[in-house]
């Protein structure tokens, strides 16, 4: 799982596919949200604002 900024994105996908071997399912952080589950503060590439969930 990878939340990520737009501008790593791509980087996170391709990772998910290399890992998992199957296309993520994607999600805008902004249009769900998960009970037990709170949003990072940071995308897992870098310091900006997550926009996307990899799953």
């Amino acid at each position: 799982m990878y939340v990520v900024c737009r501008d790593h994105l791509d980087d996170a996908i391709e990772e998910f596919v290399e890992v998992y071997e199957q296309p993520p399912d994607l999600y805008e952080l902004d249009k769900v949200t998960f009970t037990d589950w709170t949003q990072p503060s940071r995308c897992s590439f870098c310091n900006k604002p997550p926009k996307y969930l990899v799953v």
